[in-house]
């Protein structure tokens, strides 16, 4: 039977409530639970190991939270992607579509492979510091390169496959996967991306100059980015979970990852569907 990962957002009641009754239907139907330390925890359970151990050794797995905590087991996918089951307990949910009350429902779908399923691609995240790799990260979102909070504009050397494309003084640059185009992208400005289309966007934070619009290219790009000189702080944020302090003379390298993710879609709701009840549109 199925191992079931379970990763639970801290500090949500109903969610922790939902939790326990998951433990009940699985032991009910033959099937193990992993859960997450910190969901472990909280559930008073023996804990299961990190997100990294659940998402390599669990199918499905299944968050309560809200896209972050999908997110953040999410970039740990190697190899044979799990399915993910989200369960919004959020405030958006562009991604953990499947509402509390259809857990159950899905779940079922889910093992015996009927539900809606989407395959999403993830960027390959690499910190190249004095010709040595450094840091080696996946994103489900996006990678964004940014300055310190006080600090001035920086200018950015930005490359697509070897190719120079232009130096760009701004607060930063983000680059995001379709999935992470309604997230930070959206925010600065960047487009809304169908999530099965094969592509990345680069868009720049607060550039001071308005000629510098978003770039949509191929996902299988090798995009470089650089900051030759500079005396402020630099920042490299990860899904907007994780990250690194960078150095002047650092280049970040993306490029399209070698894994995916696997999301169980709402059985009940279209992409759209979400897009109009999420922002707003029409109201």
């Amino acid at each position: 039977m199925a191992q079931i990962g379970l990763v639970v957002r801290p500090g949500v009641p109903e969610a922790l409530q939902l939790a326990q009754d998951l433990l009940v239907w699985a032991e009910e139907h033959g099937h193990s639970v992993l859960a997450e330390n910190d969901s472990a925890r909280a559930l008073g359970i023996p804990e299961g190991g990190t997100a990294e151990v659940v998402a390599t050794a669990c199918d499905p797995i299944v968050t309560l939270g809200g896209d972050g905590t999908l997110i953040g087991v999410g970039r740990y996918v190697k190899g044979r992607p799990p399915v993910m089951l989200g369960v919004n307990f959020g405030r958006l949910g562009f991604l953990t579509e499947i509402a509390p009350n259809e857990l159950f429902s899905a779940l079922k779908m889910a093992l015996g492979g009927t539900a809606r399923f989407g395959t999403r691609a993830m960027l390959l995240c690499e910190v190249i510091r004095r010709d040595r790799k450094i840091h080696s990260y996946q994103a489900v979102n996006d990678v964004v390169l940014h300055k310190g909070v006080f600090d001035k504009l920086m200018e950015v050397e930005l490359e697509v496959d070897g190719n120079p494309v232009s130096s760009i003084r701004c607060d930063g640059l983000i680059v995001s996967t379709p999935t992470g185009s309604t997230a930070y992208n959206l925010s600065a400005g960047g487009p809304i991306v169908y999530p099965s289309l094969g592509v990345a966007v680069v868009t720049p934070i607060c550039s001071h100059s308005l000629t510098y619009r978003p770039l949509v290219l191929p996902n299988e790009s090798r995009v470089s980015m650089k900051i030759p000189r500079y005396d402020g702080s630099i920042a490299l944020s990860i899904d907007g979970q994780e990250g690194l302090e960078l150095q002047v003379g650092d280049e970040v390298l993306i490029t399209k990852s070698p894994n995916t993710v696997i999301f169980v879609r709402s059985p009940s709701q279209s992409y759209f569907d979400i897009l109009r009840q999420k922002l707003n549109w029409g109201r």
